[in-house]
Order: structure tokens, then C-alpha cells, then sequence
């Protein structure tokens, strides 16, 4: 289905939430710019929605997160509580927003534990009305505490999420819901945090700091309310007025001349691409999804797709401000309203004329990663939009071998230590970044156009884009049995059917 047969409907949209796909009715609309959504947000006030959205303050100092404390009082255990529910921003200089926290902020507490470390945390859901989950999103943990649909915490319970942390598996992970047709809005709303997992012994010099930047993006009304998706919201993902870093708009760090920083970046928005450039400063990857990489790779610039995470060592070499920006990039939008995501200025650093203290040269080497080697078996997914008439209307949705997402079918059925080779093919109108649940995987290459193209690296991965009309293929190897999911990591898409079951026989 083409983006022109989307736009020719002149549909306006009702997203049924235990459906895989959005109902979509007549009601009379003849053009996308009459559409709920498309002038306006369905459920708030329009006397607010037309003076525009709330400015927010820029250029504060950045907020380091907040730590999350391990009441466990021993060494090799981290014991926490986290508490999902309702609570007050102040994102715009005069107003509150209402949000939904972890233990009452957005993004949640940082999370920081070591390899080997036994992690048990008690999720409390206190969201009125509605089940929730908490996703270790990326992390390696047994299938019945990963937190996926089938495994729901209703409102007002409890449930504690037990797992250990292996060697090796130090590396930039995050946590958030995974209800299904809950997912997109309790994201949007606030519920994201990062998990860091340290190793026990790093290469990288502890003089370099390790500084969390998460990003998020906000949509707020006039009166400080974040509008309810929209139609434009279903077909695309929801994308925000305002990148936020930490909670804040371009907030401002401070550097001496010739310091370096180890900073982990997170895309934790529904559905923003973000093609990132540092003026003024050079950028090292050091580490993916998974942690470190085999060595240092040097880059101009980064495209993180939602959901993926990337270590970076930044060298701030010249006086002056340095600035993470925005790059433009073609992600393939649907109907009006595309965002201008070029030219934001998401990080100030203010880099002193004072220089530093002679900082350690990163090692050449940084960890051994192994070629997942020859598979034993290959998997295709196809990955289409739909739009189809019954009684009432159109259904839109978003599908996986030509099929909506079905909590009660296994998709797949595969063997626990057996390498497979999956190829994730998009014959959609817009990117897709793909997830899998349980395990990290290694992109071994890309295909557009007949044009086939090898990694600069390796790395391990548990999210990556596929560009429209790309192929991509990866190895990997489910080492834990149960039922895992892969699915589009634009949130919206997720829930309109673009996800599917593997289930991982021991």
C-alpha cells in the first residue's frame, strides 16, 4: 500500500485500543487537513490548541538523572522499588503538566548495577484504570521477567522482576511499558528510564566521566496539556514539538579545553529519528546497543532510530560552544504535517579556555566480539502497510508477513543456542526500526536498489532501522526459552499490528 492510497482515503481515525488495527470511519471528511488531528488535537480545548505550543526555558545547566538507591545493603544485589503512576512536571517556565513517572519523574531513575549482580526490583503499577509492564529493554533476562504483553501487571498490583546480570553483558540498556494498546501513550507520557550495566573491568578511563544523555520528545498545548494522538500520530508515530535531553531543552554543560566525555546517547521517543552532528567536537563510537566495541570508530555523525542507544567518546579540543545538532533525514511521513527536524540544537557544551588535566588516550582495543558464524536456519519478515473496507470503514494497519500482531499465535518457533540468519525486508512507505526481545544480534549487511553494503563494524545490536525499500540481515541466538517478541519500535506501529511472537524452545 502506497502513501498515496493512505492520503486519497480522506479518512478520519479512532484507535480502538484492543484492536491491531486503527478503525478508521468517514464521517463526512473530504481532505486530510479537516481531519481530527490533522488542524487540530482531538480532546483538548481548541481555544488553547490555536495559541500554539508552550514555550519551554532553554540553556539550564544539565541535570545529571537521578540515581535509583539499592536497598539491598550487600555487595552482588540490587534491590529497588519502582512505582509507575501519576505525577506533575514543570517542563514550561509557568505551568504543570501532568505526566506518568517512575517513583514520580520523567525520565525514570537511573538504574546502575555490575556485571554478575542479581537485580531484583517491585514494579508497583498505580495507574488508575490501566496494566502496565516493565520491558528490560535489550537486557538479557529469563522470558517470564522480561515484561512482555502476555504478562501484564493490572492496576493497583504488584509484581517483582528478578534476574542476574551475566559477565559480559555490560552496556547501555533502558526500561519501559510494554502493555499492548497501552504502549505508545504511557512512552509518550513519561515512563522511560536508562539501565546502565557496568563491567567490572572497564577500558575505558574512568577520567572521561560516563554521563547518561536521554532523549525524549514532548508535545504540550497552550495550557501546559499533552495533546492526545491524532491521525497523523497512528499513520507516522508521535513526534513532539520539543526534543528534550534529561527532561530539558537544550540544557548547557561545561568542559575544560582538551577533556574528553564518555557520553551514552538513548532515543527513548516513540518514533523521532534523530541523524546527530557534534559542532565543535570530535565523536568516537565506542559502544552500540549491547556495549563496547571491538575498537574505536571515529564519525561525523550518528542517525539514532527509536530505541537505539550508542556510546560515544566526545573530545572537546577548542574553546568556544560545542553543539549536538540535528541533521535532516528522510525517514518517509505520511500526509501534511512533517516535522522540521533539522537544525535543533539539542546540548550546549561551553568549553573554558582553561585547559584540562592530560586526560588517558582511549585503548586501540577495547573487548574481544565474536563472528556469530554460519547459521542453521534463515527467517524472512516482510514488513507493509494495509488499509481495508468492512462495514463501517477502513482499517489501517501495519503488518509483519501480511499479519496483524495476534497475542494468542506464535509467529515463530525456534531452538535455544541454534544461529539463525533473519532477514528483515521493508516494502513499506516509511523506516521501520525492527527490536527483538531476548537476545542481542549482529547486522551482517544491507541491500537497497540491488546494492549490497557491509557494516563499518561489528557490533552487538538489539534495534536497528530499515530503511523503506531496504533489506536487512542479521545473525543471531536465543540462548533463554520462552515466548519473546519482535516488532517495529515506532511505538504506534507496534500496536497497529506490526509485531510478532517468537517462541524459544529449550
Amino acid at each position: 500500500m502506497h502513501r498515496r492510497g493512505f492520503l486519497a482515503a480522506g479518512l478520519a481515525t479512532a484507535l480502538s485500543v484492543p484492536r491491531a488495527l486503527a478503525q478508521m470511519k468517514m464521517d463526512g471528511m473530504s481532505n486530510m487537513d479537516s481531519m481530527p488531528g490533522m488542524g487540530g488535537h482531538a480532546g483538548h480545548d481548541m481555544g488553547a490548541m490555536s495559541k500554539g505550543p508552550a514555550p519551554l526555558p532553554e540553556g539550564e545547566a544539565l541535570r545529571e538523572l537521578s540515581l535509583l538507591a539499592n536497598d539491598a545493603g550487600r555487595p552482588g544485589l540490587f534491590r529497588a522499588r519502582l512505582t509507575a503512576a501519576p505525577a506533575t512536571a514543570r517542563f514550561a517556565a509557568d505551568r504543570n503538566t501532568p505526566i506518568l513517572g517512575y517513583n514520580g519523574m520523567s525520565p525514570g531513575p537511573l538504574i546502575e548495577a555490575h556485571e554478575g549482580d542479581r537485580v531484583e526490583i517491585t514494579f508497583a503499577n498505580r495507574i488508575e484504570g490501566e496494566p502496565s509492564t516493565i520491558h528490560w529493554h535489550g537486557m538479557p533476562v529469563p522470558a517470564d521477567q522480561d515484561g512482555n504483553p502476555m504478562d501484564q501487571v493490572a492496576a493497583g498490583a504488584d509484581r517483582v522482576y528478578a534476574f542476574e546480570l551475566p559477565e559480559g553483558s555490560a552496556g547501555s540498556y533502558w526500561y519501559h511499558p510494554h502493555p499492548h494498546g497501552r504502549t505508545a501513550e504511557q512512552v509518550y507520557r513519561g515512563l522511560a528510564g536508562a539501565f546502565v550495566v557496568k563491567a567490572k573491568a572497564d577500558p575505558v578511563p574512568a577520567a572521561y566521566g560516563d554521563t547518561v544523555l536521554m532523549f525524549t520528545d514532548l508535545r504540550l498545548a497552550a495550557d501546559g496539556s499533552m495533546p492526545e494522538s491524532d491521525m497523523k500520530d497512528l499513520m507516522n508515530g508521535r513526534v513532539g514539538d520539543h526534543v528534550l535531553v534529561n527532561g530539558q531543552k537544550n540544557p548547557r554543560l561545561a568542559m575544560a579545553m582538551g577533556a574528553k566525555r564518555r557520553l551514552r546517547l538513548y532515543n527513548a521517543t516513540n518514533a523521532r529519528f534523530l541523524r546527530l552532528a557534534f559542532d565543535g567536537a570530535a565523536m568516537t563510537i565506542i559502544g552500540t546497543d549491547g556495549g563496547l566495541l571491538g575498537k574505536p570508530v571515529a564519525a561525523d555523525e550518528i542517525l539514532l532510530s527509536p530505541a537505539e542507544r550508542v556510546e560515544l567518546v566526545v573530545a572537546f579540543d577548542r574553546p568556544g560552544a560545542a553543539t549536538l545538532t540535528t541533521l535532516d533525514y528522510d525517514r518517509g511521513w505520511m500526509g501534511p504535517g512533517q516535522p522540521a527536524d533539522a537544525g535543533l540544537t539539542l546540548l550546549t557544551v561551553d568549553v573554558s579556555e582553561t585547559p584540562a588535566e592530560a586526560m588517558p588516550p582511549l585503548p586501540e582495543q577495547l573487548r574481544p566480539i565474536a563472528p556469530l558464524g554460519q547459521p542453521t536456519v534463515s527467517r524472512r519478515l516482510v514488513f507493509t502497510e494495509t488499509m481495508a473496507m468492512n462495514a463501517t470503514g477502513m482499517e489501517m494497519g501495519f503488518l509483519i508477513n501480511g499479519k496483524a500482531f495476534d497475542m494468542e499465535r506464535v509467529d515463530i518457533v525456534a531452538r535455544a543456542g541454534q544461529t539463525e540468519l533473519w532477514e528483515i525486508v521493508n516494502q513499506a512507505d516509511m523506516d521501520h526500526p525492527f527490536h527483538l526481545h531476548g537476545t542481542q544480534f549482529q547486522v551482517v549487511e544491507r541491500e537497497r536498489s540491488g546494492k549490497v553494503s557491509k557494516p563499518r563494524y561489528l557490533a552487538w545490536k538489539d534495534t536497528v532501522n530499515v530503511a523503506r525499500g531496504e533489506t536487512v540481515r542479521l545473525l543471531l541466538r536465543q540462548e533463554r526459552p520462552g515466548p519473546r517478541m519482535y516488532h517495529c519500535h515506532i511505538l504506534e506501529h507496534e500496536q497497529l499490528g506490526m509485531m510478532g511472537i517468537v517462541d524459544v524452545q529449550a
